[in-house]
């Protein structure tokens, strides 16, 4: 231990130790998630850092505040005081416990970043409404046990950084040390101020994000440079208006309006399932990367679903189909009511903060559609009732009942082997629950059901174990099991009388781990199987002219059915060969666009870049180049238009029809 006399070099000496671990904790984010990065070269990361540096410094402040309150006022303290048992502990305590949560939460999220692609923000909280905390780390430290030895670690190096420099007191013996103190007293509370402020820009707003951009080279960098404990008090995104058009030019360009009607005269696809039962299957985590069939032009290309591979020939699939987010909680929105999220939660909460201000303000989707027309709405998912607010989403838009773990336990109470730790009923259990509840379900109905084994921690039941492909990733074996379910579920379904009525739509929630390197690019961060099953043929083949998303699923099944009511739409029907096609996401802090002929992202200050499209995940191998001019100039403004108009209706309007409605319509 070394003992300094002055209370200064005390508090210099553990500021300069809470930076190293914060850079520490964003080495260890960088090194374990590399293949995210690889723009990120020696010299950017020491970049990074030197901007991480200000964002550590405001984490510092705000959490080691009580800390250098009690160093500050101790000088004014008699010395008995100071020198206390009492105070000298609380002080140890304000400084170890704040810097030791900071590196939980900066190593937790390392963890994390492969599922999202973004340090986690305050939206993680509503994400996970309702779970405990405990249950997840309970697996993540056995799962991650690589993040738990690092934690423990670093955990060790700040106590012991912190107790090698200890402050000793003694009594004053000249004035001169009243002068020393009162000045050094002033320059730490304006050290102190500008800290927690991240800027020296008094006109400018505290801890100014967009800023922090100035230090990356390409905005999938951003999560290098903050650190967890700021991002927990930041939004998804800063949204902000955008004036790329006037009002009278916005609604030329772009409207969220569709209304189903026949293509032609001779369109006999219109209103052609009319009265089905739609049953839309979100697969979780099943992204386009562990599917074989879409995948198959690749020689050798590994598969992680047979059924699917079999099953997908016999439906209408898209080639270049795309999710809508990162999250779950961002698929139901796209889903259910052709929304995208751009980085938001849609939730049954009235937000009344600045970035989600008329989230609430929807009154159009595919359950109010299909309730209007007398369908029994049920929605059908492992979890808790109530889990991640799955449910009160769906109830605001008509749906009337629900079957949960709840349902599940009180019929098969014994049934150990069926949970999945924190998040509920392991997938084939509770499909065969479900294909024997939907037998009581009146018809017509719509049944929406959610799966969730395919989820950290990657467990499967014990049967299972050793009996399918390791693959190189945990999810591969859990991908598996979650297709062997599905299997199971049709093949206890195809003789109920309601089967060869009902419309299915299969498709996966979101992305997830992945380690091809095909798949190491923004397309393939967002690429999922979007497929149509009708049982009775009407349907089936390629839909490879053009990408297609969640938030076509809607306008889609609307024209299939006949039903011809408007809704708000930010997707086109994908019979639709005149309409724009085109898929929406948000990640890396950046608004994403990708079509056939490009990809083009957005910052949110409203910067646009332009990449050539992905082979195989947006377009023919022979024809992923460069776009032309004219398809830049033409796709750029109507992304600009659809970024406006989404974050205009956050702020300002709303998502309600009524704001939507064509004139000509009215």
């Amino acid at each position: 231990m070394i003992t300094t006399k002055s209370r200064w070099v005390a508090i210099a000496c553990h500021t300069l130790w809470a930076i190293v671990l914060m850079q520490l904790c964003r080495l260890l984010y960088y090194f374990y998630n590399q293949s995210f990065f690889p723009s990120v070269d020696g010299w950017q990361l020491l970049h990074l850092m030197r901007g991480g540096y200000i964002l550590d410094m405001v984490a510092i402040a705000y959490g080691l505040l009580l800390y250098y309150l009690m160093m500050i006022v101790g000088a004014y303290l008699p010395r008995r005081i100071e020198m206390s048992s009492w105070y000298r502990w609380i002080r140890h305590i304000a400084y170890i416990l704040p810097l030791g949560f900071f590196i939980f939460l900066n190593v937790s999220d390392t963890g994390y970043y492969p599922f999202v692609l973004r340090r986690a923000n305050s939206d993680i909280f509503r994400e996970f409404q309702g779970k405990s905390m405990f249950s997840f780390y309970k697996d993540f430290v056995v799962e991650f046990w690589p993040l738990t030895i690092a934690f423990f670690v670093l955990l060790a190096l700040a106590i012991a950084g912190y107790w090698l420099v200890q402050y000793q007191r003694e009594e004053r013996t000249s004035r001169h040390s009243y002068w020393v103190d009162g000045t050094c007293t002033l320059g730490m509370v304006i050290f102190l101020f500008f800290s927690m402020r991240g800027t020296w820009d008094l006109s400018s707003k505290p801890v100014p994000t967009m800023h922090f951009f100035s230090y990356t080279t390409d905005p999938e960098q951003f999560p290098l440079l903050q650190n967890t404990p700021v991002a927990l008090t930041k939004d998804a995104a800063s949204r902000q208006l955008f004036t790329f058009y006037t009002n009278e030019e916005l609604p030329t360009i772009f409207t969220p309006y569709y209304q189903a009607a026949p293509r032609s005269e001779s369109d006999t696809l219109f209103g052609s399932m009319q009265g089905r039962n739609v049953v839309v299957i979100i697969l979780e985590s099943m992204a386009r990367e562990y599917t074989g069939y879409l995948n198959r032009y690749i020689d050798g290309y590994p598969s992680y679903t047979p059924y699917l591979d079999s099953l997908m020939p016999h439906t209408l699939y898209a080639q270049y189909g795309f999710a809508s987010g990162k999250r779950s909680v961002e698929s139901f929105p796209s889903i259910f009511v052709s929304l995208p999220s751009f980085g938001g939660t849609f939730d049954d909460e009235a937000w009344t903060m600045d970035n989600y201000q008329h989230f609430d303000s929807y009154d159009t989707g595919l359950p109010l559609s299909l309730g209007d027309y007398g369908y029994h709405l049920k929605f059908y998912h492992g979890d808790e009732p109530g889990a991640m607010g799955f449910y009160s989403f769906l109830k605001r838009l008509g749906v009337q009942d629900q079957y949960t773990a709840q349902d599940y336990l009180a019929k098969h109470p014994n049934e150990s082997n069926a949970k999945v730790g924190t998040w509920g009923i392991h997938d084939l259990p509770f499909e065969q629950a479900m294909a024997e509840d939907m037998k009581s379900l009146q018809e017509p109905f719509g049944a929406f059901f959610f799966s969730l084994s395919n989820h950290s921690p990657f467990s499967m039941p014990k049967g299972y174990k050793g009996k399918l492909k390791r693959g190189t990733l945990p999810i591969h074996q859990t991908a598996q099991y979650a297709d062997d379910a599905l299997r199971e579920f049709f093949e206890r379904v195809k003789e109920e009388p309601w089967y060869r009525n009902t419309l299915f739509v299969i498709t996966a929630d979101h992305t997830s781990l992945s380690d091809q390197p095909l798949y190491a690019n923004l397309a393939g961060h967002a690429a999922a199987p979007i497929c149509f099953f009708d049982p009775q043929g009407k349907l089936h083949g390629e839909i490879s002219d053009y990408v297609v998303q969640h938030i076509d699923i809607l306008p889609t099944l609307l024209y299939l059915l006949g039903i011809t009511e408007p809704v708000l739409s930010y997707g086109s029907n994908i019979f639709d060969q005149q309409a724009e096609h085109y898929a929406l996401n948000f990640y890396h802090n950046q608004y994403l666009f990708f079509t056939k002929a490009l990809t083009l992202t957005m910052t949110t200050d409203g910067q646009v870049s332009v990449q050539k499209p992905a082979a195989y995940l947006q377009t023919e191998p022979n024809r992923a180049t460069a776009p032309t001019s004219s398809e830049v100039s033409h796709y750029t403004a109507l992304f600009k238009a659809i970024v406006q108009d989404y974050n205009y209706r956050v702020l300002k309007s709303s998502f309600s029809l009524r704001d939507v409605t064509p004139k000509s319509s009215d």
